[in-house]
């Protein structure tokens, strides 16, 4: 896939707001894109959507897209991580569905479901800002832009073993954080189980 000609002046143009400039960005991607989604996430139903999805996300973000220096790059980082949440998604509906079956826990509804979730992620973030700086830097490239052991050691320059240190010790952290300050549910184990290295 080829950049656009003018792909940095367009780039800084949609961080300007420019409609016009995102369009061409999205009927130029859009085809790539949803051959990417295709290879991550076969559900062929969702396939638009999650591909939609993308470029709002892209959208919402525009104004870091002047930092951008290769848009293809990028527009698959976000890509990949979108799909790796829409599947980590899958899995803990999966497993919610497991945990209620087996618990005394009345049913509740998709909205509280939401809610609770929103609760654990403001409390996880609290854990993380209580990290050491390294760490809390090392957990943050691992949740937030969704790169690997290798992609972490890279850019930080150290081993990968030491990234999986760093990981497993703030992992852990955050995990007793959230038990200590969360209600126990049979959704907060669920969403203790997005911290398992």
């Amino acid at each position: 896939m080829e950049n656009l000609p003018n792909e940095q002046e367009l780039l800084k143009q949609v961080a300007a707001d420019s409609r016009d400039a995102f369009r061409e960005l999205y009927n130029h991607y859009y085809p790539v894109v949803q051959q990417y989604v295709s290879l991550f996430a076969p559900y062929k139903d969702k396939l638009d959507e999650l591909t939609q999805d993308v470029f709002v996300k892209i959208w919402e973000k525009r104004s870091k897209l002047v930092q951008v220096n290769s848009f293809q790059n990028y527009v698959f980082r976000i890509t990949r991580n979108h799909i790796l949440n829409y599947i980590r998604s899958l899995k803990v509906q999966q497993k919610l569905k497991e945990a209620q079956m087996m618990s005394d826990e009345p049913q509740v509804d998709d909205a509280d479901h939401r809610l609770l979730f929103s609760q654990y992620y403001q409390i996880t973030a609290e854990a993380i800002e209580q990290l050491p700086k390294g760490r809390k830097q090392v957990i943050k490239m691992s949740i937030e832009e969704g790169l690997s052991l290798d992609e972490i050691a890279e850019r930080l320059n150290i081993s990968k073993s030491g990234v999986k240190h760093q990981l497993y010790e703030g992992t852990a952290f955050i995990r007793q954080y959230l038990q200590q300050h969360a209600g126990i549910s049979a959704l907060l184990f669920v969403f203790l189980s997005l911290f398992e290295y």
